[in-house]
């Protein structure tokens, strides 16, 4: 008689476990993440008057000559310094960034070779390219690969470049205009405009802030164009296989990269300078140190009245913006040990792989480094049906009571729903082990 009464206990218990279970039909599982749009990962809410970062004292920071200006770490997103960040400005020779990013998802979808050779239209020469344009020095019927515009339009800001780049993509710069402003618009940056490749027009359009989360996710997606592109000193071009019956090119000819920071400030292998009368000097730069990389945008920066023009001007900007940022902060990877897996009930797999959501990785100031902890946060199962990508937890990265960063933990994988033995299984194996713990 009690034997039956404590199988009847189960059987109960059991129903109300597979009950609860989530249903196909009765229950959604949880929505997945959406994807991160064009926002700092973590804003330590920097005072560009102030050089403090709330509470946390900093060295003071170097005068800036530019109308805006934004500074960040490349691998968290934190923002470091700012300066009138959303103001609109044209990008001038900025603008070929956002055409070598679709230069390069022309690459990987398999529509366009770096070894590809070209044939240069007329159109895309001096002097169908205004007076006193940054050039490559194409020539009318010059058979010129893919790298070498790339490396012409990134290392000397060729305007001939990336003409000849939108051409052979698009049919046309008006055309390629186009598929630059989506893809920009693809990466949630809904601010920036663009009307040509090569930044010659004052209507194109960027705000500091969005155009450093542009670069962000340009080195994330193209990891290979520091070293292939912005790192290199110099181009050598023409070279004597791009002789035409019109042109014989000379000797050795050496091309210096227009960004000075490249060639003299250490750790720098990137980005970009860009100049028209109606922006003033823009710039884009990168510099790696150890584990720490920054990144930072000046836009904006004064013709004259500076010590060496404006182009010297906009060199200290970057110059004195990144030994700021070398001078007070680290980006640390503390060890965390397994992310997982997660154990799942009611699934078709016993276990849920977990991938974080962007590094796991924090930007700390140096002071603070020794005080940093870092928590991982996660449940110890969870109920299927489970969609990959669904947020399940979370890194805080903490210095005393202060949070400097969160990092979402995701799963990795898609965890269906199983059958009704499945069910009934997970169902008492939970019962005993919510039980017995």
């Amino acid at each position: 008689m009690r034997l039956r009464y404590y199988a009847f206990c189960l059987l109960t218990a059991l129903a109300f476990q597979v009950q609860a279970a989530p249903s196909g039909a009765g229950k959604a599982p949880i929505a997945p993440v959406k994807p991160a749009q064009a926002r700092p990962a973590a804003n330590l809410g920097a005072n560009g008057d102030q050089g403090r970062i709330e509470g946390f004292s900093l060295s003071a920071l170097p005068a800036i000559g530019a109308r805006a200006a934004f500074v960040m770490d490349a691998s968290t997103g934190t923002i470091l310094y700012s300066k009138n960040p959303d103001l609109p400005i044209p990008p001038a020779s900025l603008t070929k960034l956002v055409t070598l990013h679709v230069v390069y998802n022309e690459i990987k979808a398999g529509r366009l070779h770096k070894n590809e050779m070209i044939t240069i239209d007329a159109r895309d020469c001096s002097p169908s390219i205004p007076y006193g344009s940054s050039l490559m020095y194409l020539h009318p019927g010059m058979r010129v690969s893919v790298l070498d515009l790339m490396q012409g339009a990134a290392v000397v800001s060729g305007n001939d470049a990336a003409y000849a780049l939108a051409r052979r993509i698009a049919g046309s710069n008006e055309a390629f205009a186009i598929l630059m402003n989506r893809a920009v618009r693809d990466l949630g940056l809904n601010s920036m405009r663009f009307v040509e490749p090569s930044g010659l027009s004052e209507l194109n359009s960027i705000t500091a802030r969005e155009y450093a989360y542009f670069c962000k996710r340009y080195l994330e997606l193209h990891p290979e164009a520091l070293a292939e592109l912005h790192s290199l000193r110099y181009i050598e071009f023409p070279r004597a296989e791009h002789a035409t019956p019109d042109y014989q090119p000379k000797g050795r000819i050496v091309q210096y990269n227009r960004n000075s920071l490249v060639l003299g400030f250490e750790g720098c292998d990137g980005l970009k300078t860009g100049y028209i009368i109606e922006s003033g000097y823009n710039l884009a730069a990168t510099a790696k140190r150890g584990a720490s990389r920054f990144l930072l945008v000046t836009l904006g920066g004064p013709e004259s009245g500076a010590y060496g023009g404006g182009a010297a001007q906009r060199s200290r900007d970057g110059s004195g913006l990144l030994t700021w940022c070398f001078d007070n902060f680290l980006t640390l990877e503390p060890d965390l040990g397994p992310l997982g897996p997660v154990k799942t009930w009611y699934g078709k797999t016993k276990t849920v792989p977990v991938k974080p959501a962007s590094a796991l990785a924090v930007t700390v100031p140096k002071g603070q480094a020794g005080k940093l902890q870092a928590r991982l946060v996660l449940p110890a199962s969870l109920d299927a049906p489970i969609a990959s990508g669904t947020k399940i937890g979370e890194v805080v990265y903490t210095v005393g009571d202060k949070v400097l960063r969160r990092v979402d933990l995701l799963t990795g994988a898609e965890a269906p729903r199983g059958n009704v033995f499945i069910l009934i299984r997970d169902g008492i194996a939970k019962l005993f082990w919510r039980i017995f713990g």
